[in-house]
């Protein structure tokens, strides 16, 4: 009996001192805050997410955007990439519960310049030039990813002076391989007709301008004729009378620095880069219809150091490359260059057929060149120079290099009644022995006859055979990396040392480096 009584004090006690459990709460819901959002690219906001019901234990939730090239999403912070439309979601950690805010990125405002400019000019936004451009010395412009510069092109006094673009202190645009910086005109305005419609004066770099950066730049309708009133007449800049056809991109100190990566020049009547003075890089460029009736798409004058490397030139009127050491003084000193691993295709059959000169490179008198690696197709004439190896006075430094550089030739022909009476009909004609200032080396690899297939480098896709030799028409489906038998992937030099290979030009805060030879002839190989 005692035994039964002390087990039922046991369980009332037990019954009466025991605590309920805990209820367990869940997550029922999350919601984001706005539900909407209208920003501008470069532009940041912050949503707030609510895990529901608010008491609930477990808060923690993951963002993500629909689309990372419009806005992106950290810890609900949104940052606007390009105009477009996004969703961002948030999810709970516990039950996976989910809300969205529509994110609307929409174009920075446009902006109306001319003059003295400096700052930043925000990614994605229209500039409208209205007048000549000077970025003073001391002062430097920066032009983020995406923006359209737009040149108007009616002329800014009674004489229709084109506009310019004159850096005296620093410039650095850089755009991405989706979203480039444009130098333009106005959209109605770029035809066909206008091809070589000389719209704008290029962009110059003064005698003070220290830096120039342009990376994943277009650069177009260049080449407008220069007045008295022309910045560059005045300043002295370039070749100094008014009259003159400016080029695309033209450099003036000999102690600056200047780096052209990733850019595009197209449409421009006259060279698309003609450098006076600085330390140069330029690579992995596409360049075409250069020039109207003369014109190269890389020109380099004394006071310059340049490596060009990488480059695709298309069409060029007179020459891929001219090297020429022409303005040499005591703060001009001896113009140096590398030009290797490029691409030259179709080039100086444009130039005036009773003039002719040109074709892949040319080099001038006392210009110290280092040309190798390069593939030449269809191109007018091989490499050339006057005396080479013979003086430096009317020809090129004699310890200037021209060899181990392919040349390929389609069986397409010029129907040029002077090219006919010159017998430089197809591409072989002017490479082949006997050419007058032909540079020709054991080492160099030429086809044996127009249509050699031995001797096709095989792109990736380029009608060797079809192109006609003037055109200056570019197809943006080409593709100039080599297929895995092409000839041009072996034999190329590589025993030599780039002047920026090792030690790079720094601009900006950050280094750019010439690219190492490669094992290929060309600017691309297999990848």
């Amino acid at each position: 009996m005692k035994k039964q009584l002390f087990i039922a004090l046991l369980v009332v006690s037990t019954m009466w001192g025991c605590k309920p459990e805990e209820e367990i709460i869940v997550v029922k819901g999350v919601s984001v805050s706005p539900a909407s959002l209208s920003i501008k690219p470069g532009e940041t906001s912050t949503l707030v997410a609510t895990v529901l019901p608010t008491n609930v234990v477990n808060k923690n939730v993951t963002w993500s955007s629909s689309d990372t090239t419009i806005a992106k999403v950290n810890n609900g912070v949104v940052t606007a990439v390009k105009p477009g439309s996004a969703t961002i979601k948030v999810t709970t950690q516990e039950k996976g519960e989910v809300a969205t805010s529509s994110i609307t990125v929409s174009a920075n405002d446009p902006i109306t310049a001319k003059g003295d400019v400096s700052g930043v000019w925000k990614k994605y936004s229209t500039v409208n030039v209205t007048g000549h451009i000077n970025v003073p010395a001391g002062a430097t412009l920066t032009i983020e990813e995406g923006v359209e510069i737009i040149m108007a092109t009616g002329g800014v006094d009674a004489n229709k002076t084109k506009i310019e673009f004159i850096v005296h202190g620093k410039l650095y645009a850089v755009g991405t391989k989706s979203a480039p910086v444009l130098f333009t005109i106005p959209s109605a305005e770029r035809t066909v007709a206008n091809t070589f419609g000389r719209a704008w004066g290029g962009i110059i770099g003064s005698k003070t301008c220290s830096e120039i950066l342009l990376d994943n730049v277009i650069v177009e309708y260049t080449g407008a004729t220069t007045t008295s009133a022309s910045p560059s007449s005045v300043l002295g800049l370039f070749k100094a009378a008014g009259g003159e056809n400016m080029v695309a991109f033209n450099t003036n100190n000999p102690t600056g620095k200047y780096v052209i990566t990733n850019s595009t020049f197209r449409n421009n009547g006259e060279d698309a880069i003609y450098v006076q003075g600085g330390s140069c890089i330029f690579m992995n460029n596409l360049f075409h219809a250069v020039g109207e009736s003369g014109g190269e798409a890389i020109n380099v004058k004394a006071g310059t150091k340049v490596d060009a490397a990488g480059n695709i030139m298309f069409s060029p009127n007179t020459n891929a490359f001219k090297l020429s050491n022409s303005g040499a003084s005591a703060s001009r000193p001896q113009a140096q260059i590398y030009a290797y691993n490029n691409t030259i295709i179709n080039s100086g059959w444009r130039r005036d057929p009773n003039k002719p000169k040109g074709g892949s490179v040319w080099l001038e008198a006392g210009v110290l060149a280092y040309v190798y690696n390069n593939l030449v197709v269809n191109s007018m004439f091989g490499n050339k120079a006057p005396s080479f190896g013979v003086n430096a006075t009317t020809g090129p430094d004699v310890n200037s290099k021209m060899e181990y550089n392919f040349f390929a030739s389609g069986t397409q022909k010029s129907t040029i009644p002077q090219h006919i009476t010159n017998g430089t009909i197809t591409a072989f004609d002017g490479f082949k022995a006997g050419v007058v200032d032909l540079v020709r080396n054991a080492n160099d690899i030429y086809a044996g006859s127009a249509g050699d297939a031995t001797k096709d480098p095989k792109f990736v896709n380029f009608p060797l055979n079809d192109t006609p030799v003037a055109s200056f028409t570019y197809n943006t489906s080409w593709d100039f990396r080599l297929q895995s038998s092409s000839p041009a992937l072996t034999g190329a030099k590589t025993n030599f040392t780039p002047f920026f290979s090792t030690t790079g030009l720094t601009l900006n805060g950050k280094e750019y480096k010439s690219p190492a030879p490669a094992t290929y002839f060309g600017a691309k190989g297999i990848n």
